[in-house]
C-alpha cells in the first residue's frame, strides 16, 4: 500500500469515525466557524485544566476533509498547553500556506492531511477547525 493510499484511508476513517465528536454545550470555551463554500459548520468546545487543554471536542457538519481535520485537531490538541497548541496552529498554517517551511515537522496524527496540501481550494476545509 502506498503512503498516499494510507493517508487517504486514514482521512476517510477520521471522517467516518470522527474522534471527540460530542456535545459542546457544557464546554468552558466554545467557538463556531463556517465555510459557506463547502457548507462546513463547526463548533469547537474546550475544557481547560490550568493552561492545559484537558478536553477538546467538536460538533457540526461538513465535507469529509473538514470533519477529518476537526477529528485530527482534537487528537493533536488534547493534553497540550495553550502555548503548544498555538505553536501547532502556526505550524499547520505554514504547512498549508503558500510557502510552507521545507522539512518542518508536523505531528504524525496530522500526516493524513498531506494529500490535501495539493488542493488549494480545500485549504479552508482543513483550517476551519484550527481557527
Amino acid at each position: 500500500m502506498s503512503t498516499e493510499t494510507a493517508y487517504k484511508d486514514a482521512l476517510l476513517d477520521h471522517y467516518r469515525h470522527p474522534r471527540n465528536k460530542a456535545d459542546t454545550s457544557d464546554a468552558q470555551v466554545v467557538a463556531r466557524g463556517r465555510n459557506p463554500r463547502c457548507g462546513d459548520d463547526l463548533e469547537i468546545g474546550v475544557d481547560f485544566q490550568g493552561e492545559t487543554l484537558e478536553q477538546v471536542r467538536f460538533r457540526g457538519r461538513g465535507c469529509s476533509i473538514c470533519i477529518a481535520s476537526a477529528s485530527m485537531m482534537t487528537e493533536a490538541a488534547t493534553g497540550r498547553t495553550r502555548d503548544e497548541v498555538g505553536a501547532l496552529l502556526e505550524t499547520v498554517n505554514r504547512w498549508f500556506g503558500d510557502e510552507p517551511s521545507a522539512g518542518e515537522a508536523v505531528p504524525e496524527v496530522l500526516q493524513p492531511l498531506t494529500p490535501v496540501r495539493d488542493m488549494p481550494a480545500r485549504r479552508r476545509c482543513v483550517l476551519l477547525a484550527w481557527e
